[in-house]
This record gives structure tokens, sequence and C-alpha cells, in this order.
């Protein structure tokens, strides 16, 4: 990420099954603290998947729900906020 700060236009905060960021195996303890030190002030966005939508569930083959489709947001949301510190 260090090597790419002078470009970085958004960042994508995605586990790495696409559930509820925080519930899987990406190492937030050293993306935060990244993103903190270059400085970034923009976008994050919650990247993922759910079968809400059956349609577009089987067009990207999402074939079991990672998490209830409520909680992605408003538990991703509380992780982002409590990882970037705001």
């Amino acid at each position: 990420m260090k090597t790419i700060a002078p470009v970085l236009k958004h960042i994508h905060i995605s586990e790495n099954d696409r559930g509820t960021p925080g519930s899987g195996q990406v190492q937030w303890d050293d993306v935060f603290p990244t993103i903190k030190e270059i400085g970034y002030d923009g976008w994050l966005t919650i990247e993922a998947f759910s079968t809400i939508i059956p349609e577009f569930a089987n067009a990207i083959n999402v074939w079991r729900d990672y998490s209830p489709s409520k909680e992605i947001y408003t538990e991703g949301l509380k992780f982002i906020k409590a990882g970037i510190g705001a």
C-alpha cells in the first residue's frame, strides 16, 4: 500500500471470504495503521457477497451466505470505524 499511496483513490474493505469485515483472516492490525500512516482520507467501501438477490448471486457464483446481509453493513461499519479510530 505504501508503494501505491500517491495514486491510491479507493480502498475496498473485504474479507478473505467476502463476509463481514473483521470476521475472516485479513490482518487488519497491519492494514488500518498503514491506511493512517500514508494519510489516506478517501472512501473505504465494504465489498461483501450475499445471496439476497439470487440472480446476482448466481451470476457471480455465490453459493452460500457468508454473513447475514444486515450484519455485513452494520457490523462492518462498526469494525471499520474502530480500526480507523473514528
